[in-house]
């Protein structure tokens, strides 16, 4: 990742030199583009490493050059990165102002699709499950709309500006989780899988596929059903210690629901919950920094 950041700030810095150099509108409005994007998968690196501060004020910065250059999708994105940051901080409203504005800015079909699952994970911190169902229910109008209108970021360059059909649904765990609603959280983690082995199906492993089966393994606690629990988190205790990392967060889910008063008198539950924790504790499964 640390890599990938240089990379990206290196383009930033350059096509900033080039900024200075020029004086033709067209070309301005390109530069700008460029320094938005570099910069705002700089901030997307920056939140993936924890380094929430610096990837908020990265965030801000490329939203300014995507207004200044006019880029309607660009801006939008950058604000639901923005809104992302701010519910992962405890501040909802803050995230669904930035929603709103970016609502009023996005392109019909994949940009307001994005917006609109970044919108119900915020109303979901905010332990609002209708505003959440509401944004769902919204997103998948949104859905179809991107049929017919190709956004420049989702299908014109794609990778970490794509929001695909299986993030969405992934997305639509987390919203689920955040409320504590079991069925539904095993409703769209199958449906999350189901997407990814269609977009992916050489990579069983790849940390998003093995997130959501720790997704389903906290659906089956939260439904009182601690061997499909069991089940499902298998294959991560299994993992090696380098492969960990970025998983530590959903696991700390499943242990916090194993505390929970329904297993207390559990001694199965309780095993379970030491060998999450030794998991967890490894010393490889802890960010740098």
């Amino acid at each position: 990742m640390l890599e990938e950041f240089s990379e990206f700030r290196l383009i930033r810095d350059q096509a900033t030199t080039l900024l200075d150099r020029t004086r033709r509108p067209s070309e301005l409005a390109d530069l700008q583009v460029i320094i938005g994007e570099s910069t705002a998968l700089m901030a997307s690196i920056g939140f993936d490493l924890g380094r929430w501060n610096d990837a908020a004020t990265l965030a801000r910065a490329s939203t300014m050059y995507a207004e200044t250059a006019g880029h309607a999708s660009l801006e939008a994105w950058t604000l639901g990165l923005q809104a992302t940051l701010a519910f992962w901080a405890g501040k909802p409203d803050a995230a669904l102002a930035h929603i709103e504005r970016g609502l009023a800015r996005a392109p019909s079909g994949a940009s307001r699709f994005r917006l609109r699952y970044i919108a119900a994970r915020a109303h979901a911190v905010a332990g609002n499950p209708q505003g959440a169902a509401q944004m769902l229910q919204a997103a998948q109008r949104d859905r179809e709309d991107a049929e017919g209108s190709p956004d420049p970021l989702h299908d014109g360059i794609g990778g970490e500006f794509a929001f695909s059909d299986a993030r969405a649904a992934a997305c639509g765990t987390a919203v689920w989780s955040g409320l504590r609603d079991g069925r539904r959280v095993e409703q769209y983690a199958q449906q999350a899988l189901r997407r990814y082995e269609l977009e992916s199906p050489n990579r069983p492993t790849a940390s998003p596929v093995l997130g959501t089966r720790i997704d389903l393994a906290a659906a089956r606690l939260l439904q009182g059903d601690l061997p499909g629990a069991e089940e499902h988190l298998v294959p991560i205790l299994a993992l090696p210690p380098d492969s960990r990392v970025s998983l530590s967060g959903r696991m700390g889910t499943v242990r916090r629901l194993l505390t929970q008063p329904r297993w207390r008198r559990s001694g199965r539950a309780a095993e379970v919950n030491s060998t999450v924790a030794d998991w967890l504790h490894d010393p490889a499964t802890k960010p740098a920094g």
